[in-house]
């Protein structure tokens, strides 16, 4: 494709912007594509390009770009001229909605990103346990701040020993106390996890972990994990925490709590909930959440831009058509049909992949095994997946950059799109093979 247009405005961007991007997962080589419009399940760069999206705004945007229920909600928004700042009948509206639909929740409130709303959780668990430091999993990313961009998209030969994973900062610039005191254990590893949790706590607050690892593919947990971490966390008092910004409205209505069966003491939604709006959510029972009722020992819970009047209403057309599960089903029925195809064109082509998905998220990882942990998804082949997504690019389909990331469709990918796409992947196979890969036969 033609991308002279992209190349003339990176060039530009790097006088005033670092890398030429907002996000750093946004640079690629030579240059970072960029975009004009978006419509549906496609998108436009600002050469004309049409692209199949299948990044869709890190999955947030579950129904598609430019939905009609949502431009009518927002546009209906602006005329009443209410945005930031001030509490409304429609934020009470959401709240309600919200509780209707992920009904393993007692309370909820509102705020912007999925860091801020981890950085809420946190604080509210150390206020109900007294106690200071955070557990995560390897591989999670929970957000950039401090205690949580920890041991993930590292290379495992510094992480130390699998059952026992050392805190490696996720990024130059964090706080090395936090980084250090942040306890990592390991990923559909109970016994390994177990013992790391009971010897450290007594300084513990919370376990916070994405019951799907989406953020490095995708790479689902195992439910005896989950339950076993949710009967150890109330044994131990640690707050348990579970990060949905990713797996909430997909796996099930209710998320994955609702999927999994395990109700948290906190949990943090995000993406999905305004169809790539600015919004994310705190979660969690009617005692964990107390904390914040106004108060002389109140855990303060502000923001300027919380329940933004835009973003709520944005939510409030999503909610409404997420609440049959209608599009939960639809999005699950679509990436099963994907994942057989993989296995057809794989079979075909003789290249070894996994395809691993749930409810519109997925990953290709080159790799003979199913992953089952961050360092399985390590392991994969990244020159694989690297031709593999030239392939896709120059076939007109916009996916993951890195072979640790995870693309996503929406409600927008009907038939004629996943037509397209299954043509793609066959295109991109095909190259893979050709290339030498030690994962084609």
């Amino acid at each position: 494709m033609i991308t002279s247009q992209s190349r003339q405005l990176y060039e530009r961007a790097r006088l005033s912007i670092p890398g030429g991007v907002h996000s750093s997962s946004r640079f690629r080589r030579p240059h970072p594509l960029y975009f004009s419009r978006a419509e549906g399940a496609y998108i436009w760069d600002v050469d004309g390009n049409r692209y199949l999206d299948c990044n869709m705004g890190n999955g947030a945007l579950i129904l598609g770009h430019k939905h009609p229920a949502v431009v009518a909600a927002i546009n209906a928004a602006l005329e009443r001229g209410l945005q930031a700042g001030y509490e409304t009948e429609l934020s009470v509206r959401v709240a309600e909605k919200f509780l209707k639909v992920v009904r393993t929740a007692e309370r909820v409130r509102f705020t912007n990103t999925g860091t801020e709303a981890a950085l809420h959780a946190l604080q509210i668990a150390r206020a109900l346990t007294g106690k200071d430091d955070v557990a995560k999993v390897e591989g999670c990313y929970d957000g950039w701040a401090d205690p949580l961009f920890v041991s993930v998209w590292h290379d495992p030969a510094a992480g130390g020993p699998a059952r026992a994973p050392r805190s490696i900062p996720g990024t130059r610039g964090l706080a090395r106390s936090q980084v250090e005191r942040t306890l990592v254990i390991p990923f559909n590893d109970l016994e390994g996890a177990r013992r790391l949790l009971e010897a450290n706590s007594d300084r513990l607050a919370a376990l916070i972990l994405e019951p799907v690892l989406i953020d490095v593919g995708f790479v689902p947990a195992d439910r005896d994990y989950l339950l076993g971490l949710r009967a150890l966390t109330q044994e131990l008092g640690i707050v348990f925490i579970m990060d949905e910004v990713l797996t909430g409205f997909r796996l099930a209505v209710g998320g994955a709590q609702e999927h999994y069966g395990v109700v948290p003491d906190l949990s943090i939604f995000g993406k999905a909930i305004a169809n790539g709006h600015i919004m994310a959510v705190v979660a969690g029972t009617a005692r964990a959440l107390s904390v914040c009722e106004p108060g002389a020992e109140q855990v303060a819970f502000v923001g300027t831009f919380n329940g933004h009047q835009l973003s709520l209403a944005a939510a409030d057309a999503v909610l409404d058509l997420l609440a049959d599960g209608t599009v939960v089903a639809t999005l699950e029925e679509r990436t099963r049909r994907l994942a057989r195809t993989c296995r057809e064109l794989a079979a075909k082509y003789g290249v070894d992949v996994q395809f691993q998905g749930g409810g519109g998220h997925f990953q290709w990882y080159f790799n003979p095994r199913p992953v089952r942990n961050y360092r399985e998804a390590w392991a994969s082949d990244p020159h694989a997946y690297a031709v593999f997504r030239e392939a896709m690019v120059e076939a007109g389909v916009v996916v993951a950059g890195n072979y640790l990331g995870h693309n996503a469709i929406s409600l927008a990918h009907g038939e004629e799109q996943l037509e397209f796409l299954e043509r793609a992947m066959a295109a991109a196979f095909a190259a893979v093979a050709r290339s030498g890969s030690p994962c084609s036969r």
